[in-house]
């Protein structure tokens, strides 16, 4: 049986907001030492091609993710 599942009152719905809270935190910061890894693998010389079979971007997405780490480092 498919349907709308009940809906949960304010303290039931806490420890999973809570839950979504810590993991969203750990995504960011895993996300960002990722990017910054793309942008280093970059500068050394690692090819485009290289680092987008290593991780979850395209060649173009790691492109403009190391294009933007390295202009927030300049700033």
């Amino acid at each position: 049986m498919t349907g709308t599942p009940a809906r949960l009152d304010e303290k039931e719905r806490q420890p999973w907001l809570r839950r979504l809270d810590r993991a969203s935190s750990a995504h960011e910061k895993t996300r960002r030492q990722l990017d910054e890894l793309v942008a280093d693998a970059r500068a050394a010389g690692v090819p485009l091609t290289s680092i987008a079979e290593h991780t979850p971007y395209s060649r173009e997405w790691a492109r403009k993710i190391a294009d933007e780490i390295d202009r927030q480092r300049k700033a």
